[in-house]
């Protein structure tokens, strides 16, 4: 939403899994906010930014926190650059400041030293903490109907509460599913991805007779550190984490769910628990896995074998949660400063910033029009796995809201999945002190959830 998906080298590292950090974040974000104030404050300045000698006239100064470095970094500040040359009357820069952990606890310390970036990127299960402590700037007067409809509506949604936008999409994804095509060949199976979890199961007899690094092959690796791949199949289950803030995360297809994955790895020896997601499958050990959309840059750098792409696999029905980031403005900020950053908000968010940032770095077009960009057509003409994720959005839904409000949901699902996954608890007995956890946290929430998004989130 969300993380650490591959190495920091590759660039394409900032999904969900980054947010693995919230465990510490949670347990601090409301504290600390607190005493910023509800409302956010009143003439938040500016931090620091040195302001090159070529841009020293211009009236405004845009800073850009962000959790983009390596190949994204470079495809951000290259963005950020062509807006600078677009025109003569602002002067925007992109700094970055670590995973989103790191990201989040500093724009907690701005806050309350009243020095605050004048756009930050907040990942999609951290904005809500912020929008619950009311630090963000309502956005519907900046976001006319032009701007919010030229965006995916599943995704620029995720972004909209009681009708007014707080975030705005920019590096989305939704997870897919990757193959090996070189081992999927050398065992027989069709290339394309499994279409049923059951069917990836009967596939797995012929790929475990494979051999990669002198190691039988295995079918699926998956994740002991993020909620967001469990989320995903847990709907295809026909479960979910929750009904609004309802927690049903111990029952019905959640459980089966998790006891389908846990005999995958102990009874049927065909599935892992990765200590880092997304190795073994880079290292030719793994037939099929899912990621995010948004590693796809990295994986084609690290893969030594011809990847392939393809939609979640299904069992009772299709679920496909989105994930990834997007830009807030808070309150407090000065309203010339609030308007210079909505300028810089909405370059980012045109067809041609839109296209660049995808083909740069594998996060989906989250501007309808992106994909009719000259370069965007030739990319997908030329790599049909780059239309996966797209294809998928008809499908995306947003997070169950318990593991988009409640601080710590993500840590107490996946700290869950490391019991039944790797110590092969049963999951009826671990999802149940899973729930148990989600509603003390739940409470704690409820009474801000009330008042500010009530039914409508």
């Amino acid at each position: 939403m969300s993380g650490q998906r591959l190495s920091q080298g590759s660039g394409a590292t900032l999904s969900r899994r980054s947010l693995l950090g919230l465990v510490g974040a949670g347990t601090l974000l409301a504290p600390a906010l607190a005493g910023c104030s509800h409302g956010g404050g009143s003439g938040f300045a500016q931090v620091d930014v040195k302001v090159p000698k070529k841009y020293d006239k211009r009236k405004q100064k845009v800073v850009l926190w962000s959790s983009w470095n390596a190949s994204a970094g470079k495809v951000l500040d290259g963005l950020v650059e062509k807006f600078n040359d677009s025109q003569d009357e602002i002067y925007a820069q992109a700094q970055y400041q670590g995973n989103y952990f790191d990201a989040t606890s500093k724009v907690t310390a701005a806050l309350r030293a009243k020095a605050v970036p004048d756009i930050m990127a907040f990942g999609q299960t951290a904005w809500q903490i912020f929008f619950l402590n009311e630090t963000l700037e309502d956005l519907g007067d900046y976001a006319d109907e032009k701007f919010s409809s030229s965006f995916h509506p599943n995704l620029y949604d995720a972004g909209v509460i009681r009708n007014r936008p707080y975030w705005i999409s920019f590096a989305r994804s939704t997870p897919i599913m990757y193959y090996n095509k070189d081992l999927f060949a050398k065992a027989g199976l069709p290339d394309r991805g499994p279409r049923t979890w059951t069917e990836l199961r009967e596939w797995g007899p012929a790929l475990v007779r494979q051999k990669a690094a002198g190691k039988s092959a295995k079918v699926t690796e998956l994740s002991g550190g993020d909620s967001w791949e469990f989320e995903a199949s847990v709907w295809e289950f026909g479960g979910r984490i929750s009904h609004g803030l309802d927690v049903v995360v111990n029952k019905g297809g959640a459980v089966e769910c998790a006891e389908f994955m846990r005999k995958l790895i102990f009874q049927d020896k065909m599935a892992i628990l990765a200590s880092e997601y997304g190795t073994n499958f880079n290292n030719g050990l793994v037939g099929a896995y899912m990621n995010s959309t948004g590693a796809l840059a990295g994986t084609y750098e690290a893969a030594k074998f011809e990847v392939g792409c393809s939609p979640l696999p299904t069992q009772v029905t299709r679920g496909v949660p989105t994930g990834g980031a997007g830009f807030s403005i808070f309150k407090g900020v000065p309203k010339e400063r609030k308007q210079a950053a909505w300028e810089v908000i909405k370059f980012l968010s045109s067809p041609e910033s839109s296209a660049a940032w995808s083909l740069g770095t594998g996060y989906l077009p989250v501007v309808k029009a992106a994909v009719n960009q000259p370069d965007y057509r030739k990319a997908m003409q030329k790599d049909p796995n780059r239309g996966v994720a797209v294809a998928q959005l008809a499908h995306a839904g947003q997070l169950d809201e318990v593991d988009a409000y409640v601080q710590n949901a993500s840590p107490i699902i996946y700290g869950g999945l490391q019991k039944i996954y790797g110590d092969n608890r049963p999951s009826q007995e671990v999802l149940d002190d899973v729930a148990r956890q989600l509603r003390a946290g739940e409470k704690k929430i409820k009474p801000m959830y009330d008042k500010l998004v009530g039914g409508a989130g």
